[in-house]
């Protein structure tokens, strides 16, 4: 035994078991990587994570809650959301997003005195008694807005006379705010009209307003005043958002929350040699000091803008103009000192309030730290705020780059022309909801590059419910053939050339959806694949017919799901499709079940009908048409018949519904046409034959017998003489011979019918 182990333990040592070699894959050095197109470098960039890992911090400038939100935010908001959820959900990405939200702000300053103080009128003053406020008001409207001072200008009539005889190239008139002004007056001299009408109020509200501003505005101080115009319309501004299915942020922050850290921040920046206080206590950012740092480059996003005044002027607020003190024209507020009927806090520069830009540089900076991967916003905000924002934060943290990827979403223009909340010439988001699905919007947004120009026009949404329509009939069919699939249990399972060649197509969409979002999140590219890709999906399921082969049908159409449900259209949890937008949620089952099964009851006593009368088979094929046009339907069940198989069942949206009804109604229609036109050729077809019977039965005898036409007839009864007694010409005895003989063979024929 001993020697038997010891030969064993030889041969095995002789032998010694080794790993094969494992061959690594060959790297794909070709493989697209994710580029964004970079406001401050303005071309695509690689992106690299400034972590190292997965890990992306990001802020997304919020909004200014002082109206309701319009199609532009809409714009801005939804195609930043699809951008994140393109780098969490597709690329992989954690991302830390934040927004804020500015309710702190000129606009909303001038809004929350001027609603008050409105609103404080109405509720006190007869309207009889405003005439002289609102006559008065309207003058000084037309003197600031179109320097009129005609006290003449009291009818439409006379104010577009007015507007007759006015110089158009006076640049004031020739504001893009002219159209805005003109409506203001034409309203308020309708309301002039007609004092008592329930409009009258609404009517003079733009111009009353300013005017009651001018008067008290500077003694509104309540800050409950100032609290509440912008927590209304942050609430409907969460409401949007919501409706539009975008992702609430990872952290929200409020600028009147921010005060204490404002303050900080912007001592800080005063301390590191960047800024200024003025004498009347507002502090200012100096822009020249910055600008000739070695460290330091100003307006980064928009050089050629640093010296547009117009702009600069813009960003700092119509409620900033008075304040002096700035050494450059190109300085801005970081602190401003506060004015009767404006907001204050405390702060080491005397009362005052917050400049606009500094907000978000503190909350930004206060969340995400020195520095951070994103930021993003509309284009119009890229210079001054954008870069204001820049300037503040690298001159407070003396760094070189703050931000390494802004991202711009691109202007919103309607049918062709630019929409600007200030020219009130906007869509509220609440008024595109109200003809535009949620959905229809992201798939119209998601067809432009987000950092272009979008018009959104009717055209454009036609194509976007086409596009709609053929997503929906396709996951329709899916899911169609997948329940009919079920019922197949020895269906052969064996792939052939057409299912190669719809795999081939899958991976050739999957790839084509890589690059789209490798190359600056393209969704406009990475729908098209997906269209392309439903196109020869429907194709492979129409050359298939009854050997389609389901497995490979679903993973196009999960791929297909996957990528929609990316850029935030909701699916459904099977991934076979997008979620019904009209449809509800519904918690009892019975209420969900019990239609059918009434559908189902009602059916079988109508069957049972038939049977026990034993009636025709065509009420049998009457009853299950009226079960699929009309029962099923009015439950959104759709029927499809087809030859040798068993119906396709589909569920079906209220809309689709709508067509198919129509549809239906313009088939019965052209059946009642067609059975109408029969009957009516029917008809005509037995009269004739009538006749002819009728005609046929006269004895060639009697045929001519009509006393009112001749008067003597020979033994056949063919005439010789007229009614007046004139022989019958030789030409026409022989035409009537011809006659005679004629019915004579027809009359033969039928009594010869007729006695056999």
């Amino acid at each position: 035994m001993k020697l038997l182990k010891r030969y064993i333990s030889s041969v095995m040592s002789s032998n010694k078991i080794v790993q094969p070699k494992w061959y690594s894959p060959e790297r794909n050095d070709n493989k697209p990587v994710l580029k964004l197109y970079n406001s401050l470098t303005r071309q695509k960039d690689v992106f690299l994570p400034k972590s190292g890992t997965k890990a992306v911090s990001w802020y997304s400038c919020g909004p200014t809650v002082y109206d309701a939100s319009h199609m532009g935010h809409a714009r801005n908001y939804v195609s930043i959301d699809i951008n994140r959820r393109i780098m969490s959900d597709y690329f992989g990405y954690n991302v830390k997003f934040v927004q804020n939200v500015t309710d702190i702000d000129d606009k909303i300053i001038i809004g929350a005195r001027q609603n008050y103080l409105f609103e404080t009128y109405v509720d006190k003053t007869r309207k009889e008694d405003s005439l002289s406020d609102v006559e008065t008001a309207l003058e000084e409207y037309l003197m600031k807005n179109l320097r009129s001072t005609n006290g003449e200008v009291r009818t439409c009539e006379q104010f577009n006379n007015w507007i007759k005889s006015v110089d158009f190239e006076d640049e004031k008139l020739n504001s893009p705010k002219f159209p805005m002004y003109v409506t203001a007056i034409k309203k308020t001299i309708d309301g002039l009209k007609d004092v008592e009408g329930e409009k009258y109020y609404q009517n003079v509200r733009d111009v009353l307003m300013p005017y009651l501003d001018k008067k008290k505005g500077s003694s509104i101080n309540d800050p409950e005043i100032f609290r509440k115009l912008p927590a209304y319309w942050e609430g409907r501004f969460d409401d949007d958002m919501r409706r539009l299915n975008v992702l609430p942020p990872s952290l929200t922050t409020r600028v009147s929350e921010y005060v204490p850290e404002i303050v900080e921040f912007v001592a800080k920046i005063i301390a590191n040699g960047y800024a200024y206080a003025t004498e009347d206590g507002s502090v200012y950012f100096d822009t020249l000091k910055f600008d000739k740092s070695d460290r330091h480059y100003y307006a980064k996003n928009q050089p050629w803008n640093k010296g547009h005044l117009d702009l600069i002027s813009e960003g700092e607020g119509s409620l900033s103009v008075s304040l002096g003190g700035k050494r450059s024209a190109s300085d801005f507020a970081l602190w401003k000192a506060s004015k009767p009927g404006e907001p204050r806090w405390e702060s080491p520069w005397g009362l005052g309030r917050p400049g606009w830009h500094i907000e978000c540089s503190v909350m930004a900076s206060d969340i995400l730290g020195e520095s951070m991967d994103i930021h993003s916003g509309g284009i119009d905000l890229a210079f001054p705020h954008h870069d204001n924002e820049l300037a503040q934060s690298e001159a407070c943290f003396d760094c070189k780059q703050w931000v390494n990827y802004f991202l711009h979403t691109g202007h919103l223009h309607i049918e062709g022309q630019k929409m600007s909340k200030s020219l009130k010439n906007f869509i509220t988001i609440e008024e595109a909801l109200n003809k535009s699905s949620p959905r229809q919007l992201r798939l119209a947004f998601a067809s432009a590059q987000w950092n272009n120009q979008l018009d959104f026009k009717e055209s454009l949404l036609s194509e976007v419910k086409n596009l709609e329509s053929s997503f929906t009939n396709f996951f329709n069919n899916v899911r169609a053939l997948k329940r009919d699939a079920q019922q197949q249990y020895h269906a052969s399972k064996k792939i052939g050339e057409l299912e190669r060649q719809l795999i081939m197509n899958l991976e050739e969409c999957e790839e084509k959806v890589e690059i789209a979002f490798c190359d600056n999140l393209s969704t406009p590219q990475a729908i098209k694949a997906l269209s392309e890709l439903v196109s020869v999906t429907n194709s492979y399921i129409f050359k298939a017919g009854v050997d389609i082969r389901i497995e490979v049908l679903v993973d196009v159409t999960k791929f297909v799901s996957k990528i929609l449900g990316v850029i935030g259209i909701p699916m459904r949890s099977d991934g076979l499709g997008w979620e019904n937008e009209d449809s509800s949620d519904v918690a009892n089952k019975e209420d969900v079940i019990a239609p059918f099964v009434k559908c189902l009851s009602g059916f079988r006593d109508e069957v049972r009908k038939l049977a026990i009368s034993k009636a025709d088979f065509k009420k049998y094929l009457e009853l299950t048409d009226n079960v699929r046009d009309n029962e099923l339907l009015k439950l959104n069940v759709s029927l499809d018949d087809r030859n040798g198989q068993s119906a396709l069942v589909k569920f079906i949206t209220d809309e689709e519904k709508t067509k198919l009804i129509e549809v239906q109604k313009e088939e019965v229609a052209n059946r009642k046409k067609k059975e109408s036109e029969y009957l009516a050729r029917k008809l005509e077809q037995e009269a004739k034959e009538k006749e002819r019977i009728e005609k046929v039965s006269i004895s060639p005898l009697l045929m001519f017998k009509d006393s009112s036409l001749y008067s003597e007839w020979d033994i056949e009864g063919i005439p010789t003489k007229d009614v007046d007694g004139n022989q019958i010409t030789k030409s026409m005895t022989k035409r009537l011979k011809k006659l005679w003989i004629q019915q004579e063979k027809l009359y033969s024929s039928l009594n010869k019918n007729n006695s056999k």
